[in-house]
């Protein structure tokens, strides 16, 4: 599909994606790409569950297990608290984000995943009318790799409307429009040591595209280094206390962030 084609597609197409849970979409849409998008992220993820001493107690977890328990649990939610239903928006390379993702989606109070990739993948094959799944490597290898920035750009500005969401972006999420909608809410990069076989990379230039990828996600307002191993649990609550201790030490920076990132979406849709 040339680039012309797919933009076009784009313009009619994403002003229509409903993916929130507030509302049931207008009828009309629902023949749209946003019935794919919506059916699979309409439902939030349960928030995490309080945890029953006795139980855990009988079932022999050792006591420093508990004691890591409980600590998680009233981080995230002081996490909570300080975010003032601000949405996370989590860069990086590779699929082990997601899985850390939505843990820290279900730890913090009403907070909402979406997978970015995933949507993208979803959102190309309604557009293109194909029935088989669609991997993000086989769209990356499929298409230019600006008509992939394009589409990932499109998803990210339908759902940066919605609070209290953490939203896993795509691996190549490092242009300065995907910063100026990521930038109204916090950023945070995993960095997770991936292998370039397991990033989704275009055929040509595979190498190049990886570095400056890995260099756009130091643009990130956090940086959590999560070593080889570490269990999903765990690399969220590195993010949580990560995210504590940078909102402390920028407490009036969000505001301030979100008022620039605002007026550059403003300007860009004149």
């Amino acid at each position: 599909m040339v680039a012309a084609s797919l933009a076009a597609m784009l313009l009619v197409s994403t002003s229509a994606l409903w993916v929130g849970p507030r509302a049931a979409p207008p009828m009309h849409l629902l023949r749209s790409v946003a019935v794919t998008a919506g059916a699979r992220l309409s439902s939030p993820p349960r928030c995490c569950d309080s945890v029953d001493v006795e139980k855990v107690s009988a079932a022999g977890v050792p006591p420093e297990k508990l004691a890591q328990a409980w600590r998680g649990q009233e981080q995230a939610e002081t996490l909570g608290t300080l975010l003032k239903g601000c949405s996370i928006y989590i860069v990086g390379l590779g699929s082990r984000k997601t899985a850390i993702g939505r843990v820290l989606s279900r730890r913090l109070p009403r907070y909402r995943v979406y997978d970015v990739g995933s949507l993208m993948c979803t959102t190309y094959r309604s557009l293109a009318g194909g029935e088989e799944a669609l991997s993000l490597q086989q769209l990356v290898s499929k298409e230019p790799l600006a008509d992939v920035e394009q589409l990932a750009n499109a998803v990210l500005r339908e759902l940066q409307q919605y609070s209290r969401s953490v939203f896993v972006t795509w691996d190549g999420a490092v242009t300065s429009s995907d910063y100026m909608v990521m930038q109204q809410g916090l950023v945070v990069h995993l960095d997770l040591s991936t292998k370039s076989e397991e990033v989704a990379l275009p055929t040509d230039g595979a190498e190049g595209v990886m570095d400056a990828w890995q260099d756009g996600h130091t643009r990130a307002d956090v940086t959590v280094r999560i070593e080889e191993g570490t269990v999903a649990d765990d690399a969220a609550l590195k993010v949580i206390d990560a995210l504590i201790a940078f909102i402390k030490d920028n407490p009036a920076k969000s505001g301030e962030w979100k008022a620039k990132a605002d007026a550059e979406l403003e300007k860009q849709a004149e």
